[in-house]
């Protein structure tokens, strides 16, 4: 008997284990992607086609970057103060037609494009919008 109350009581902590493994895993993919697919970008610019009479502040022409800011405005690159100046979070109605990033990246606007950056200010994705100068 005690043997099956062991052996009964091994199976639940293994199941409860396993269980714990898959909702942390399905929740790591709740928390949103690094990377623009075509979706995305699809929401993305069907969205500033729809404002582009009244865009936001990142999105107006005043807010182009110049030639040096565009080409330090990349995946990968890290925004220095200047760039972080200029940095806007993303519109509200436009971040809710996406998946949620990340906890700790957040959707933004900047010189006419759009972008998802970490805390660090380090650029994960970009969807370049304005690239008329």
């Amino acid at each position: 008997m005690r043997t099956h109350q062991l052996l009964a009581a091994t199976a639940v902590a293994i199941l409860a284990f396993t269980g714990s493994l898959a909702l942390a895993q399905d929740r790591g993919n709740q928390q949103g992607h690094t990377q623009f697919d075509d979706h995305d970008q699809q929401v993305t610019r069907d969205w500033y086609n729809q404002n582009q009479a009244h865009p936001p502040a990142g999105l107006r022409s005043r807010d182009r970057l110049s030639a040096d800011e565009q080409s330090r405005f990349h995946e990968g690159a890290v925004l220095d103060k200047s760039m972080r100046k200029k940095v806007h979070p993303a519109p509200s109605d436009l971040s809710r037609r996406l998946p949620p990033p990340p906890t700790d990246h957040r959707y933004v606007v900047i010189g006419g494009h759009f972008g998802l950056i970490d805390n660090n200010f380090q650029v994960k994705a970009v969807i370049r919008l304005n690239d008329n100068h």
